[in-house]
């Protein structure tokens, strides 16, 4: 008998043996010392044997890391043994509700799990644990807790990293597999020139995932050898990798600092360039592996135009910090830009309070996460590509009213955007305006002021969670329950896409009618 929806239970059983695997890690990290003391009989600054009541001091610290991780891990592995049953017969065309499906419900999924640890090591509540699950998977970045402070378990920092890794891993895998066929008509068709022709079928469907994951992979990789060769701790320089390449930074000021100017300046230029390549478009990277032609990147129009709005950017307010007397000219041009990429690609990375300065810098900041990078890749925002068709269609429009007569069109790299597109782009600039200004809303309703209300609606939108704090946002701590719901419902809407939540609701709405 063919179960419904085969598909997606087969994507969310691919994805929980993803999970499975990456809670191995910590679960591993977690007992390191206990399983170091077992086989080496660790002995004290004395040299005598450990004493019982240190072996039964090690037994509980045993005993608690191994429910942390062991638990969920479990879950992981039950819910994926199940899904895989339900999706047995997955062979067959996605259809447009089992995408919006998996899109939507991906996330509250890797959510939960990725929340036990939080919540069985007693360092959070359930609500604020699955807050900060889902900030970690959606690559928001909001967090309560300074991670590079120390204040966790090494176990827990590295689980932390690994959700933000799978996070933009999973984003990039929807965005060769079901995001075309639930959202394709607001822009995501645009990529199609570029590399990889969406199919439904499960067999295409199978080697884009090993394409996208290859590109990300590897990227993770040299990601991390850069960070060694600069002198970071093998840990540190995991979890930066880990964070930079699925755009999911943190706010902590020293997250790109190493206390030497020197090192300092040759680490924020790395990390510049990381962010830059971690927002432009995956696709259009395989397409030039696969060929063996880089010239194609400069000849990608959304490209260019992201590369010359972050150049136009970082001077603009390198010269404002520097007018302003906030830093000397050179150090503006360093931190200026540093965080325009950093916030254009929605990274979120910071190496200086940048909610210190100017209102101006700030302001920019701000837009520039609404823009986002490319369309192919794990950033947040708007995209730069439907940015582009729209200021088009703005300059077609008014040569159309110049020249009534004349027969325009908006065209990009060389091709004709067909009309369905560009009116379809314009619903989807309307519908992420409307959600950001219902979020700041229900956020200020909840008791928060108006700024940091908007920052904290655009952060968790965007997934750049560092324009909250951009915004005058204190912590997290003093939140009340119900603006973290509405935070969480924002990042859920941002990162799955605000199509994909309507389209579901349309589906099931239509099918609860024909039922009564």
């Amino acid at each position: 008998m063919r179960h419904a929806h085969a598909i997606f239970w087969y994507l969310l059983s691919r994805l929980s043996v993803a999970l499975s695997a990456l809670l191995l890690l910590p679960l591993a990290l977690s007992q390191q010392d206990v399983v170091t003391g077992a086989v080496a009989r660790v002995t004290g600054a004395s040299g005598t044997w450990m004493t019982g009541k240190a072996m039964a001091v090690a037994g509980a610290g045993a005993s608690a890391g191994l429910s942390t991780y062991g638990v969920p891990l479990l879950v992981a592995v039950a819910t994926g043994a199940l899904f895989r049953h339900l999706g047995r017969e997955h062979k067959r065309p996605l259809t447009l509700a089992e995408g919006a499906l998996f899109a939507v419900m991906a996330w509250p999924y890797l959510a939960f799990v990725g929340a036990m640890p939080f919540v069985l090591s007693g360092q959070l509540s359930p609500l604020d644990a699955f807050f900060e699950s889902m900030s970690s998977f959606t690559a928001t970045g909001l967090s309560n807790f300074d991670y590079v402070a120390g204040a966790l378990p090494p176990s827990l920092v590295l689980w932390h990293g690994l959700m933000n890794w799978l996070g933009g891993l999973a984003f990039v895998v929807m965005l060769v597999t079901v995001l075309p066929q639930v959202s394709g008509c607001f822009g995501i068709t645009l990529t199609a020139r570029q590399s990889v022709y969406f199919s439904p079928v499960w067999r295409k469907m199978h080697q884009s995932i090993w394409q996208g994951l290859a590109v990300y992979g590897g990227l993770t990789v040299i990601f991390l050898g850069v960070f060694l060769a600069l002198g970071l701790t093998p840990l540190r320089a995991l979890l930066l990798s880990l964070t930079t390449i699925s755009t999911a930074g943190s706010g902590a000021a020293s997250a790109f600092s190493m206390g030497s100017l020197g090192r300092d300046s040759a680490l924020e230029a790395a990390g510049c360039c990381m962010m830059l390549v971690t927002g432009g478009n995956f696709l259009l990277y395989w397409k030039c592996i696969a060929r063996r032609s880089p010239r194609l990147l400069w000849a990608d129009a959304e490209l260019r135009a992201t590369l010359a709005v972050a150049a136009a950017c970082s001077l603009l307010v390198a010269l404002h910090l520097a007018f302003t007397g906030t830093y000397p000219i050179l150090t503006a041009l360093r931190h200026g830009a540093f965080h325009v990429i950093s916030f254009f690609t929605t990274a979120g990375f910071s190496s200086v309070a940048v909610s210190a300065w100017p209102d101006f810098d700030r302001y920019v900041l701000f837009l520039l996460a609404f823009v986002g990078g490319c369309i192919g890749s794990p950033a947040g925002g708007l995209k730069v590509v439907r940015l582009l068709v729209l200021a088009k269609l703005t300059v077609e429009e008014l040569r159309r009213t110049l020249h009534p007569h004349m027969v325009v069109s908006v065209r990009l790299d060389g091709l004709a955007v067909p009309d369905k597109v560009v009116g379809r782009i314009l619903a989807f600039f309307f519908l992420t305006n409307a959600f950001f200004f219902l979020g700041t809303i229900a956020i200020a309703a909840s008791g928060v002021a108006i700024l940091p209300a908007m920052g904290l609606s655009a952060g968790c939108l965007t997934s750049t969670g560092q324009v909250a704090l951009l915004l005058g946002l204190e912590g997290l701590a003093a939140l009340a329950p119900a603006t973290k719901i509405v935070a969480i419902l924002l990042m859920l809407a941002g990162r799955a896409g605000i199509f994909s939540l309507l389209m579901l609701g349309a589906i099931g709405g239509e099918s609860a009618q024909k039922k009564w």
